[in-house]
């Protein structure tokens, strides 16, 4: 232990970045973890041997810096407490830690007789926290890291085409929860415009659509495989699990990229701020925003660093004119889904023949846009009800998807397929359910807020329609792959089902009778 005993400032400077990953271990893989790891060993080293330098006792160099260190990488964690408590202006927090600094060198040089036992002592807390944040992220490693699951039976392989009427360019949208017609009149809105403006481009708008599940990954993990996930619950023991990564590989390694990339399309995929969806390790081309704000940085060295005493030195080096929200998350949010409709300029230009899939967090919260698409702050965000936040995001997103339908219908040699269609509907906004989404004791209000869904399709050159009001997304490319490629892929009962709460996702319940009943 003696030799151990000054490796605590090295400890202290790499937990924050440890805890920080095992958090958000769901949102990243480990490799984010390299530069800030790096970063924090350096500025460690730096501190202690300049600490050295100065006071050239290392029992003392190691406490000192060890405070140095724990402060400049929690800076953030100690600010907000603070200024709730009594300290309202960082620079009395600042000035109260080089006081409190003052009194440890005090402390140290009158007390030298007790510092090999705080080193010794701070060494093993260290070691402690580390250990911890280890073990957190080799069990949620574990835990994450599932045995593969099989495909949804073989019919994937087993799909027969009569032979290519064509191949045109498919382009799938989800707009996140983007309300149904009737959800939206309930919230006293009139979405006709926007009606009116696909209607008039040729696309047919089923109206009475619904998505088949309440959460994102559930429903498209069951479109883009065109099935609907009951095997799931038998697959996790009863479907009593939190774990939403067992879909994961049935959205990345899904039916239709499958069966597509068979018939000569390329992939592309265009990453939203939603791990499974941010990348696509299946994707012939991956358009993503680097997340990162800073240079050689991603999104979690960013924000790694936000939570530093680094912070306000890298703002006002590199400040972002955009950035109006307090919460870097919402100026990031507000970036990406901005990036993912500029991205087409450059997809439409790409030969084909080609799948583009966008999931696009909009209109999902949080609310960053003006119906405008102008970015909101959180001020005037509060000042507002949630309906209001809803509309005025979701006119900016009919904004964008508006412009990006009339570039891809200009600029297209052959006439693409499009589908515009929502995974789910808004999260209740007036027929609220419990905070721990306990979708089995919903009421038949809230389950008629959520299920209506946008569902919208660009189907050129087809002499019979095979669609109809009330389909849902599990029937959607059934419907489009049997009249463009000939398969014979009989269409499923349309269903509506929740699950019973955030800690049961495979426990699901039939609601169909539900909806119709209303």
């Amino acid at each position: 232990m003696n030799k151990l005993r000054f490796i605590h400032p090295f400890l202290f400077a790499i937990y924050p970045a440890l805890f920080l990953y095992a958090y958000n271990i769901s949102h990243f893989k480990e490799n984010v973890l390299i530069i800030p790891l790096v970063i924090s060993l350096i500025f460690a080293g730096t501190v202690f041997l300049i600490s050295l330098l100065i006071i050239r006792k290392p029992e003392i160099s190691a406490v000192i810096s060890s405070f140095i260190i724990l402060v400049f990488f929690s800076y953030s964690r100690l600010r907000e407490p603070a200024r709730n408590v009594f300290i309202s202006s960082d620079k009395i927090l600042f000035a109260a830690i080089i006081l409190i600094l003052v009194i440890i060198i005090f402390l140290s040089l009158r007390y030298k007789h007790y510092l090999k036992n705080i080193n010794k002592a701070l060494t093993v807390f260290s070691m402690i926290l580390v250990i911890i944040a280890l073990y957190n992220i080799a069990s949620s490693e574990i835990k994450l890291g599932r045995i593969f699951l099989p495909g949804l039976g073989n019919e994937t392989n087993q799909l027969q085409s009569s032979g290519l009427i064509q191949t045109p360019d498919i382009y799938y949208f989800v707009p996140d929860r983007y309300a149904g017609d009737k959800t939206l009149k309930d919230y006293g809105f009139d979405n006709s415009t926007f009606a009116n403006f696909l209607k008039n481009n040729g696309f047919y708008i089923a109206l009475d659509s619904t998505s088949n599940y309440p959460k994102t990954f559930l429903s498209l993990g069951s479109t883009l495989n065109m099935e609907y996930l009951d095997f799931l619950t038998q697959k996790t023991n009863g479907g009593a699990t939190s774990d939403q990564s067992i879909v994961t590989p049935l959205v990345q390694n899904n039916k239709i990229i499958q069966f597509l990339k068979s018939k000569g399309y390329s992939y592309i995929h265009v990453g939203s701020g939603w791990d499974p969806t941010r990348s696509n390790p299946y994707a012939d081309y991956n358009f993503v925003m680097n997340g990162g704000r800073y240079p050689f940085t991603n999104e979690f060295t960013s924000g790694f660093l936000h939570t530093t005493l680094a912070s306000p030195i890298l703002k006002k080096l590199y400040p972002d004119t955009t950035a109006v929200s307090q919460n870097p998350k919402n100026n990031d949010h507000r970036s990406r889904v901005l990036y993912e409709f500029s991205v087409f300029d450059q997809i439409l230009e790409m030969d084909g023949p080609k799948f583009v899939f966008a999931h696009i967090l909009l209109p999902h919260d949080p609310y960053v846009l003006d119906k405008d698409c102008e970015p909101l702050t959180e001020k005037t965000v509060k000042s507002r009800t949630g309906v209001e936040n809803y509309l005025n995001q979701l006119q900016c997103t009919n904004q964008k998807i508006e412009e990006v339908i009339e570039k891809i219908l200009a600029n297209s040699k052959t006439k693409p397929i499009i589908i515009i269609q929502a995974d789910e509907g808004p999260s209740p906004i007036v027929n609220k359910i419990s905070s721990n989404v306990n979708w089995k004791d919903a009421g038949d209000a809230s389950l008629n807020e959520k299920f209506p869904i946008l569902n919208a399709y660009f189907l050129p050159d087809l002499k019979n329609n095979p669609l109809y009001p009330s389909i849902t997304p599990v029937n959607s490319f059934r419907a489009i792959f049997n009249s463009y490629f000939g398969t014979d892929l009989p269409l499923l009962p349309d269903r509506n089902i929740i699950f019973e709460d955030n800690h049961n996702f495979y426990k699901f319940i039939d609601v169909t009778d539900r909806l119709k009943a209303e």
